[in-house]
């Protein structure tokens, strides 16, 4: 990230790399019995452990709590997909947290790596180095037409998708998105909500990644991604200027008014926490706030979604008002000493002064 420019930086949140997977002999999953299932996870074990005894650790679905099985989600290392296979699923993580390989979800496998910041080729690189590990392991499912053979048609050939998740809150905010989807689709591409197909946007964030993988190779599909994230980065920041230009004092308005009630209210739910935490990182990205840990910002931030936040404050079993009463003590003690308002006036109301 140090070498990336400021406004990708503002822009690009963290990258991943995913591949799809299904082992040659065996009924894809949503066709497999129960006792398959147990099999490829117990394959998928003693492979890893092959590769490395201690690198990765095991999660059964049908063994996670609620609040363990919301976390990983939280974290983007399952899916809500898995969490629906109570026989037979799996996942099996890394110990930095940064792999996943999700077992009998849509395929028997899909392999992942996430990477904050810019970074396809990273992404790329770290998690074909595993897939390459377990290809000599394992007999995949493929032809040599059409390549690795996967549930979805849409997941043939490469089986990988390459995305990034971007704050996007210019492009949002003055409606060129719903454009953008259409000019995606017809290049390949799509966008979707934060945590990937059928979810909304959280806070501006949105995933884009390609849509076909069939008939293009490996570096092919990540050059059209990241073509595809330049351009975004680009009408991002236009978004932005064009922002600023035409309602300045507004937007101003909206950012200190979120800014405000976060700091000072006694009642505080999740979806107001969600809708105003997206306004004071927007007055974040203008200079309206600043944060001058920006790590702890984001650390702050990712402690404050619903899983990790009951664990964090042993809320567990408590009412959802009792959680928001919680919540509003929390963020009006912690967000004060990470963000502050950078002074009252604006650059117009500086300028009325001289």
């Amino acid at each position: 990230m140090a070498n990336t420019p400021e406004f990708i930086q503002t822009t690009v949140i963290s990258t991943r790399i995913r591949l799809a997977r299904n082992f040659a002999g065996f009924p894809f999953p949503s066709k497999m019995s129960d006792a398959h299932a147990s099999d490829i996870v117990q394959l998928v074990a003693e492979g890893l452990k092959r590769l490395d005894p201690y690198e990765y650790k095991r999660y059964d679905i049908a063994k996670l709590s609620d609040s363990e099985a919301q976390l990983l989600q939280e974290q983007y290392l399952i899916s809500p997909a898995l969490l629906k296979r109570l026989n037979g699923g799996a996942a099996f993580v890394s110990s930095d947290r940064a792999v996943s390989i999700m077992v009998n979800e849509e395929d028997h496998l899909r392999e992942q790596y996430i990477v904050k910041g810019f970074d396809l080729y990273k992404a790329y690189e770290r998690l074909s180095a595993l897939d390459d590990g377990l290809s000599s392991i394992f007999d995949f499912a493929f032809d040599e037409k059409l390549g690795y053979l996967t549930a979805c048609p849409s997941n043939l050939g490469t089986g990988m998708r390459a995305s990034v998740m971007m704050l996007l809150p210019g492009l949002a905010r003055n409606g060129e998105l719903k454009a953008i989807v259409s000019e995606l689709k017809s290049n390949g591409m799509t966008i979707r909500g934060a945590f990937g197909e059928g979810t909304s946007a959280e806070g501006y964030l949105y995933q884009v990644s390609n849509e076909r993988t069939l008939g293009l190779s490996e570096q092919e599909i990540l050059e059209k991604v990241s073509g595809t994230t330049m351009r975004l980065c680009n009408r991002e920041l236009l978004a932005r200027e064009e922002l600023l230009r035409t309602s300045e004092t507004e937007t101003r308005d909206r950012c200190l008014r979120a800014y405000g009630t976060l700091s000072n209210c006694a009642i505080l739910s999740l979806q107001e926490f969600l809708s105003k935490i997206a306004d004071v990182k927007l007055g974040v990205l203008f200079g309206f706030l600043k944060a001058d840990n920006q790590k702890k910002f984001d650390e702050f931030l990712d402690d404050m979604r619903p899983a990790a936040f009951r664990l964090n404050n042993n809320l567990e079993g408590e009412s959802e008002r009792f959680c928001d009463e919680v919540r509003a003590e929390t963020v009006g003690n912690v967000l004060p000493k990470l963000v502050y308002v950078t002074g009252r006036g604006s650059e117009k109301s500086e300028k009325r002064k001289k």
